[in-house]
């Protein structure tokens, strides 16, 4: 779409600022199951999110035509959606910033994948699983990949541009034993489909379900608790919202009004890292064309910011960190880029377990949405892991449930491990806790 004949048309009836997000992606989905081609598709993505000021409101409307003959349509919509508004929160179409950091360039093989060669993938990873294990039941494998262009063009000077290039490898087994059914998983953002890990694939998706095998439940208790590097970035990812000046002025956030107080432990550094290297979403800004950059969130256990876009920081007076992120609907919310809990001293794994006589590894947990109260910081959650014993991984557990409050949690770590991953734009290692309640057999 011509921008500039829709910027003439909107001025011509009195929109006295416009802005395009457009979205265009293209990609594909390959799956097997049991080594039969289970999805094969090919597609392709252009939509676009137009905002327009009429009237002293903002309005918005979303569109997947991308031609010059909707411009009409469009200033027609955006009139009408803002003659129903009645909402007097601040609103910006944002004219862009002095700079913007470069995003390094990657390489990747995608493109050298046939989708031939990406079924030939998946059924090497599925048998894979089954030559090596017998009590391989049943296999399924899956490999995405997307490129996605994000564009921000407004009247007020705006004109960004980012393209993000991932491919999310998957698999799964189903492992049968002595009258017992586990099943394992492993999912991965590679940037090389010649460069899969098939060792560690193994390692999730058979060798973790056999060895819980007879998994059983233990006593309850108060008990020393180490979170796979998996597991915690899961929990802290409930929580994400206390650090989300929208939730302060909410007052939906556990952190309210504790700028420059001491919240967690002494070894507890948040990092925000839109730029992180390890990360398979790196962006050079936000979704209100506000230059992404680095920022220490909480440092030592101290609150340094909240997160904020553009319309919190007006109303907290405050400047944007660049964390204004669409959400579902199309409204722009406050979310981290890459969220990453610090060490002050990485220890080995077997260093992070050694101080434990008696305590639980976690390995994997559920009911995250039904079992957590981001607002009281309260947590219940299914887990099953493994004992440890002695400063070792000793027999596996399930059926217990961890819990505990996410701010005392975060003021008896003691330890974080070298093990750094970036699971759902959380980075971290696993984490070692002082005590947990953990509830099991009677």
């Amino acid at each position: 779409m011509n921008f500039k004949k829709l910027e003439a048309a909107c001025k011509a009836l009195n929109i006295t600022e416009v802005e395009i997000y457009h979205i265009e992606a293209e990609g594909s989905s390959i799956s097997t199951f049991d080594g039969a081609v289970d999805q094969n598709v090919v597609y392709s993505k252009n939509e676009m999110y137009v905002r327009g000021v009429c009237s002293g409101h903002i309005a918005s409307l979303y569109i997947e035509r991308d031609a010059d003959a909707e411009i009409d349509n469009i200033v027609r919509r955006l009139i009408a959606n803002a003659g129903v508004i009645e909402s007097e929160d601040p609103y910006f179409i944002y004219g862009g910033s002095d700079k913007y950091p470069p995003l390094p360039a990657e390489s990747h093989d995608y493109d050298s994948f046939t989708q031939a060669d990406k079924i030939a993938l998946c059924r090497k990873m599925e048998q894979l699983c089954k030559d090596r294990c017998e009590f391989v039941s049943t296999t399924e494998a899956a490999i995405d990949v997307e490129t996605e262009t994000i564009t921000i063009e407004n009247s007020n000077g705006l004109s960004v541009s980012r393209t993000a290039v991932d491919a999310v490898i998957s698999c799964a087994a189903v492992i049968k034993k002595d009258g017992d059914v586990k099943q394992g998983y492993y999912v991965s953002h590679v940037k090389n489909l010649a460069d899969i890990d098939y060792d560690k694939l193994y390692e999730r998706a058979v060798e973790r379900p056999l060895s819980a095998i007879g998994a059983k439940s233990m006593a309850s208790g108060q008990y020393p608790v180490v979170f796979e590097n998996k597991m915690f970035a899961s929990l802290l990812g409930c929580f994400l919202s206390m650090f989300s000046a929208d939730a302060v002025i909410k007052k939906l956030s556990l952190l309210g009004g504790k700028v420059g107080e001491k919240v967690f432990g002494d070894n507890v550094t948040l990092v925000d890292d839109p730029l992180l290297e390890q990360s398979y979403a790196r962006v050079t800004f936000d979704d209100e064309g506000v230059a992404a950059f680095k920022k220490t969130v909480v440092e030592k256990g101290v609150l340094k910011t909240y997160l904020h876009n553009l319309k919190t920081a007006k109303m907290l007076n405050a400047e944007s960190t660049g964390n204004g992120f669409k959400e579902g609907s199309g409204a722009v919310g406050v979310r981290p880029s890459n969220f990453c809990l610090v060490p002050d001293e990485a220890k080995t794994h077997e260093e992070l377990l050694a101080p434990i006589a008696d305590g639980v590894y976690i390995t994997q947990m559920m009911g995250q949405h039904a079992g957590v109260n981001a607002v009281s910081g309260a947590f219940n959650l299914q887990a099953s892991g493994y004992r440890i014993r002695n400063g070792k991984l000793a027999e596996p557990v399930t059926l217990i449930v961890v819990s505990g409050n996410i701010l005392d949690l975060m003021n008896s770590i003691e330890g974080i491990a070298d093990d750094f991953e970036v699971n759902r734009l959380i980075g971290c290692g696993s984490v070692r806790v002082k005590s947990l309640s953990i509830s099991g057999q009677n």
